[in-house]
């Protein structure tokens, strides 16, 4: 592997599993995030499973908190909902991200992966999250409220998931 990281936004919807996985090679900045929302966000929210409600749930990235973001969400019609930063618990896609990680690394021991270039191991992400069982993203999604209750009751300190 060359030490890169390969950097993807991805939505999911309860549902419907994984509904948009796309890779990005720049920094991503408030400019090009909001660029990407005026261009992409239509498509994602009519596969969601309420094409309707356009509901994005950010974190405290501050490019998904920068002004021209918010002008793109208010653009495109989505309700944005905040959570705090660095708050996994709270965050279904960094659940994901988990259980994607450790899909990859026991798929590269029982492939046996010794060497692959990026583009190989970029190949291998985005199929490995294009394939996530839609079962599991619902539960993920599912156990949110009780995740809310937990943090809640553990005073803010961090959970299990």
């Amino acid at each position: 592997m060359e030490g890169r990281t390969a950097h993807f936004f991805v939505s999911i919807a309860y549902n419907k599993g994984v509904i948009a996985c796309d890779q990005y090679f720049q920094r991503m900045n408030g400019e090009s995030f909001s660029e990407y929302v005026r261009l992409n966000f239509p498509q994602i929210f009519a596969k969601s499973a309420n094409s309707i409600v356009m509901r994005f749930l950010q974190d405290g990235d501050p490019v998904q908190n920068s002004a021209l973001a918010k002008r793109a969400f208010k653009d495109v019609g989505a309700l944005v909902f905040s959570i705090p930063p660095r708050s996994p618990d709270l965050n279904p896609i960094e659940n994901l991200f988990h259980l994607v990680s450790k899909q990859l690394e026991k798929d590269a021991l029982e492939m046996e992966i010794k060497y692959e270039d990026f583009g190989q191991f970029s190949k291998r992400v985005k199929d490995t999250i294009m394939n996530f069982p839609k079962n599991t993203i619902d539960k993920i999604i599912e156990s949110m409220n009780k995740r809310i209750v937990a943090i809640i009751k553990n005073r803010g300190q961090r959970l299990k998931y």
